[in-house]
C-alpha cells in the first residue's frame, strides 16, 4: 500500500473515529439529561418548565445526530469519490495561476457549505426554536444574515488565505512562522475592533439610555478602575428570547454590550453582577491569557502545517496526481482532527476554571453578588431551557461554561 493510500485510508478512519465519538456523547449526554429533577433543579424549573427542557434538549439531540450523519457522509463520499481532486482538475483547465486557483476552490467549498447547511439552520430556527418559543427572527432576516454571513467569510477569507499561500509559494517549509504572525495581527485586530465593525451588520447597538442601570454600571466600573469605552444595548430580541451580555476588546478599547432581553429581565442588581463578571475576566487577565492560548494553538497548527505541506501524497491522498496547497491543507486539516480535539478539551478547561474565578471577583467586588448572580444565572438557566444534567465527557468536550448546578453550587460556598 503506497503512502498516499495509508493517508487516505487515515483520513477516512479519523472521520469516522470523530463521527463515532460524536455520536457516542451525544447518546451519553442525551440520557444522562433525562433525570428526576433535583431539589437544586427545582429552584430553576418547575415540573412543567423541566418537562419542557428535557423535550427541548432531545429534539436537538435529534436533529444534531441526523444532521452530524448526513454531514459525515457527505464529506466521506467526497473524499472517496475525488470529488476534491475534481473540482482542482476543473479549476487547472481553466486557469494558470496557483495562487488564484487557492483561492477560488477555497471559496467555492465556503459558498457550498454555507449553501448546504441552509436547510438545517432553516429548521432549527423555524421548527425547534420557534416551538419552544425562542424564535423571534422572520424568514427575511434569516437569509439576509446567510447572505451577510457568506460575504463576510469570503471578504475576510480569501484575502488570508491568499496571503498565507503565497507565503507558503515563496518560502514553502518554512512558511509557517510568518504564516503563524499573519495570524496573529489578525487575531488580535479582530479581538480589539471585530465586534465595532461586524457586529453592526446584524444588531443595532446603541447606548444603554441614562436611568438606574447605567448610573449603577458606571459606577461600579469607576470603583473598580475598569476603563470602560462603550456601553451598549443590542436588540438581540429581533431573533430570540434568549438572554446574553458580551464584552470584547483589549487594552482602552473595552466595550460591554447588554442584550435588551437580559434589560427586560434581569434586576438591575442582577445584570451590574453579570457585568461584574465579565470585568472579573479582564481583571483575572483571562481576557490575555485565553487570546496567548488561542495563538499557541495556531502556532502548533502552522507548525505542523510547515512540516507537512510540502509533501505531495496528501494531495494525492485526495485523488490528485498535480501536488496543490488547498488540497494538502484541506488533508491536513481532516488528518489533524485529533490534535484539534486535544486542544478544544484543554481550551474548554481552561475556560470553565476562568469562569468560576470571574464568579468569585463577582462576588468579592459587588456587594450582594452572591444573592445576585445566583438569582440572574437561574433566570438565564430557565430562559433558555437549559440542561441540568449535562454527562460529564459532553461537558468536556463542548462545554465553555460549567454546568449551571455546578456553578450554582459554587456560588453558594
Amino acid at each position: 500500500m503506497s503512502t498516499s493510500d495509508l493517508l487516505l485510508l487515515g483520513i477516512v478512519l479519523f472521520v469516522l473515529i470523530d463521527f463515532s465519538a460524536g455520536m457516542v456523547i451525544n447518546y451519553l449526554n442525551e440520557r444522562s439529561k433525562n433525570q428526576p429533577i433535583s431539589p437544586e433543579g427545582a429552584e430553576i424549573f418547575n415540573p412543567d418548565e423541566y418537562d419542557k427542557s428535557m423535550a427541548y434538549g432531545t429534539d436537538k439531540y435529534r436533529f444534531e445526530m441526523l444532521t452530524t450523519l448526513i454531514s459525515t457522509v457527505s464529506i466521506l463520499t467526497a473524499i472517496i469519490v475525488g470529488a476534491f481532486a475534481w473540482l482542482d482538475a476543473q479549476l487547472r483547465d481553466r486557469l494558470s495561476n496557483n495562487l488564484l486557483i487557492t483561492v477560488i476552490f477555497i471559496a467555492i467549498l465556503i459558498a457550498f457549505s454555507t449553501i448546504a447547511n441552509l436547510p438545517a439552520g432553516y429548521y432549527s430556527t423555524f421548527v425547534i426554536e420557534e416551538k419552544f418559543g425562542f424564535n423571534k427572527s422572520t424568514k427575511k432576516l434569516f437569509f439576509q444574515d446567510a447572505v451577510k454571513q457568506l460575504l463576510i467569510s469570503l471578504a475576510v477569507g480569501l484575502p488570508l488565505i491568499y496571503a498565507v499561500a503565497w507565503i507558503y509559494q515563496e518560502l514553502q517549509s518554512q512558511f509557517w512562522i510568518i504564516a503563524w504572525a499573519l495570524f496573529a495581527v489578525f487575531s488580535l485586530f479582530m479581538f480589539v475592533f471585530g465586534t465595532r465593525i461586524f457586529l453592526p451588520m446584524f444588531n443595532k447597538l446603541k447606548p444603554l439610555p441614562a436611568g438606574e442601570l447605567r448610573t449603577a454600571v458606571e459606577d461600579y466600573c469607576q470603583k473598580q478602575g475598569f476603563p470602560l469605552s462603550k456601553l451598549y444595548e443590542m436588540d438581540a430580541s429581533k431573533r430570540s428570547t434568549k438572554l446574553n451580555a458580551f464584552f470584547s476588546g483589549m487594552g482602552k478599547v473595552k466595550i460591554i454590550g447588554l442584550y435588551d432581553t437580559l434589560i427586560e429581565k434581569l434586576t438591575v442588581q442582577e445584570t451590574v453582577a453579570v457585568l461584574a463578571h465579565e470585568v472579573g475576566h479582564y481583571k483575572r487577565k483571562h481576557v490575555y491569557t485565553m487570546f496567548a492560548f488561542s495563538n499557541l494553538q495556531t502556532l502548533i497548527i502552522f507548525s505542523l502545517m510547515g512540516w507537512l505541506l510540502g509533501n505531495p501524497n496528501l494531495s494525492k491522498a485526495l485523488g490528485s496526481d498535480t501536488p496543490s496547497f488547498h488540497l494538502s491543507m484541506l488533508a491536513f486539516f481532516l488528518l489533524f482532527s485529533p490534535v484539534s480535539t486535544v486542544l478544544g478539551l484543554i481550551n474548554n478547561s481552561f475556560s470553565r476554571h476562568n469562569e468560576y474565578q470571574a464568579d468569585q471577583y463577582s462576588i468579592d467586588t459587588y456587594p450582594g453578588a452572591r444573592d445576585h448572580m445566583h438569582s440572574a444565572l437561574k433566570k438565564l438557566s430557565r430562559e433558555s431551557l437549559s440542561n441540568l444534567n449535562p454527562h460529564p465527557v459532553y461537558v468536556a468536550v463542548h462545554y465553555s461554561h460549567p454546568p449551571i448546578l455546578a456553578r450554582l453550587a459554587n456560588l453558594r460556598k
